[in-house]
């Protein structure tokens, strides 16, 4: 099922009522378990080199020894958290690194690759790939939440 902006528009302020009703304690259960769909979508279509919108990613520009997809082990568990609160949740990247060169590839921004034999720091600018990001496959997660909610 495709939804619309206006859709949403529709169904935010009954969601918002509902979610609002419960206690805090049922509040973060919930968005913990919204949270953890959110991670898994996202940490599915990152391994697969596939953006929020559904194209594939840009291939990594051809390098010895660098082969395959890219961010193998980038969407794992360890690291992509997410922190819960009763009234929002955060998905992030666990540690710096991880963070730093996620934050490079996300924005297309020029990023360290290397050091030649002499010491000089390789540099190059990468393209674009969205890591992060609602798709297609949220409407799913929204319909879930409102079976959910609806109960």
């Amino acid at each position: 099922m495709t939804r619309t902006a206006d859709n949403l528009d529709a169904i935010e302020p009954f969601l918002g009522e509902l979610i609002q009703q419960l206690e805090p304690r049922s509040r973060r259960k919930a968005m913990d378990k919204l949270m953890r769909l959110v991670r898994r979508a996202n940490a599915q279509r990152i391994t697969r080199n596939v953006e929020p919108d559904g194209n594939a990613m840009t291939k990594r520009k051809p390098r010895k020894g660098k082969r395959g997809k890219m961010f193998r082990n980038i969407g794992k568990a360890r690291n992509l958290r997410i922190r819960v609160t009763p009234d929002e949740g955060e998905l992030h990247f666990g540690s710096k690194l991880i963070g730093h060169t996620a934050a490079v590839h996300h924005y297309g921004e020029t990023g360290f690759v290397g050091k030649t034999r002499d010491g000089k720091i390789i540099r190059t600018k990468f393209d674009a790939r969205r890591l992060l990001g609602f798709g297609p496959e949220q409407d799913e997660l929204l319909d879930e939440l409102l079976k959910q909610f609806s109960e």
